[in-house]
């Protein structure tokens, strides 16, 4: 047998059949194609393995031609007793070789031939396997299997293990994500179609939400929750970084009940328009607890308790500092809500006289502690104990106790007031005296009209 060009790890694939020349399509992996190691029209030693069809092979003397095909110009062995294979189309090797005597044998052929089989599996086995003959598909299943080299060798793994679409179309991740931080300007998880939108992490322990490029949300370390901000002091913290009106608004289509809810483990309030259904329109404040409304804003802007004549404006222990009104204050008197007694007795008319001579100007201590006895204001009126002092010696009212504190009163015009230090929101102490004086001033008036009418009486 005639010398013949020879070069070593030099095979390819290819998927032609037939009788004829055959194109090789690219080397397996490890080999050399036969353009850059054979020149054209060369003559070497060849053989041919099925893969997709591992019964047809064939062993013989060829080169390759101009257009890069190899042509098969003498067959010496083959698995069609000698003569050239009818070759199916499917994959297939072709190996540049060496040729020997024994490559003309029948049966000597065979026995190189299932040689040159196995190793050509042993190094099929050492490649990963190929997936050009696969059917396609567009989804994935949880357990399809993934080849992947590991050392020296391959693993099927999980696809599982990765993101993968399934039959719904969605992508499935069956662990954490775990994506690097990323910023406003480029979120960690965006969108293709926006990428100044998403997620990022804008330092430890904390989640930044981005439109536009820009933070609109950041949830911190220790659970607060900002928006429009960088740095939430409270578990909601909502601000306006320009100069327009920063907003919260809680919107319920179709209804009339929209609330804010403050609860607390001994407390249920309920802030928000038609809430227990104290008013259509208004706003309210409503105590869940008590089962009713504390305070309500009308839609005419009437400002209003939430029941009538059942609660007061302040406490004795909490008092507000003045009331500016445009008009005087409009006290019930429906004789209907009364039962009348009648005029007052010779010995409230004394103290009546008695109380007169009292009035006088002073000027309060906390006053005089703040702005000076010069600037603290002249006040006109009397001292409460010294009215109660009155009332009780000309016996119409107990006296005073050993401590200071009166007893009981039937005239509503006298005041005390006792509450729990604890619930003070000032230090004088946890009792106070007052009058009314609108009630104490009808009273003096009467008193008098008697000594007026006493005295014309006796011109």
């Amino acid at each position: 047998m005639p010398t013949l060009f020879f070069a070593d790890l030099v095979r390819e694939l290819c998927q032609e059949g037939g009788t004829g020349p055959l194109t090789p399509t690219g080397a397996v992996p490890g080999h050399r194609r036969f353009a850059a190691a054979v020149p054209a029209n060369m003559p070497f030693h060849y053989a041919v393995a099925g893969i997709a069809h591992p019964d047809q092979w064939e062993v013989g003397e060829g080169r390759i031609d101009g257009l890069g095909r190899l042509v098969r110009d003498a067959v010496a062995a083959s698995s069609s007793g000698g003569a050239a294979v009818d070759f199916l189309p499917g994959l297939k090797t072709i190996a540049l070789t060496v040729g020997a005597s024994w490559f003309a044998g029948s049966g000597a052929g065979e026995v190189a031939q299932d040689d040159a089989i196995a190793a050509l599996a042993t190094g099929l086995a050492a490649k990963q396997p190929l997936s050009t003959t696969h059917d396609a598909a567009a989804t994935a299943d949880a357990d399809d299997l993934v080849t992947v080299r590991r050392g020296g060798g391959w693993v099927n793994v999980p696809l599982a293990t990765f993101a993968f679409r399934d039959a719904d179309g969605r992508h499935l991740l069956s662990g954490p994500l775990d994506a690097p931080d990323g910023a406003a300007a480029a979120p960690a998880i965006g969108f293709a179609a926006d990428m100044g939108s998403g997620l990022f992490r804008p330092g430890a322990d904390m989640i930044g939400i981005a439109t536009g490029g820009t933070e609109r949300l950041r949830l911190t370390a220790s659970g607060h929750l900002g928006i429009g901000t960088v740095a939430p002091t409270a578990p909601l913290h909502v601000a306006q970084p320009n100069a327009t009106i920063a907003t919260i608004e809680a919107t319920n289509v179709g209804a009339t009940d929209t609330q804010l809810r403050i609860l607390t483990p001994d407390r249920d309030w309920r802030i928000g328009q038609n809430v227990g259904a104290a008013g259509v329109g208004a706003l309210i404040f409503y105590d869940v607890t008590a089962g009713g409304p504390r305070l309500v804003i009308e839609p005419n802007g009437a400002f209003r308790p939430g029941m009538d004549g059942g609660q007061p404006l302040g406490t004795a222990a909490a008092r507000w500092s003045q009331l500016f009104a445009a008009t005087g204050v409009i006290n019930t008197s429906d004789a209907r809500g009364k039962q009348w007694r009648g005029a007052a007795s010779d010995a409230e008319m004394r103290a009546a006289t008695r109380i007169a001579a009292e009035l006088g100007f002073y000027q309060w201590s906390d006053a005089i502690a703040e702005k000076g006895a010069a600037d603290a204001r002249y006040h006109f009126g009397v001292r409460a104990q010294a009215v109660w002092s009155i009332m009780a010696d000309e016996g119409l009212i107990a006296p005073l106790d050993a401590d200071g504190r009166p007893g009981a009163t039937p005239y509503a015009f006298l005041c005390w007031d006792m509450w729990d230090a604890g619930d003070a929101a000032d230090t004088d102490g946890a009792e106070r005296f007052g009058l009314r004086p609108d009630q104490l001033a009808l009273f003096l008036i009467a008193a008098q009209a008697r000594r007026i009418a006493a005295l014309e009486a006796a011109a």
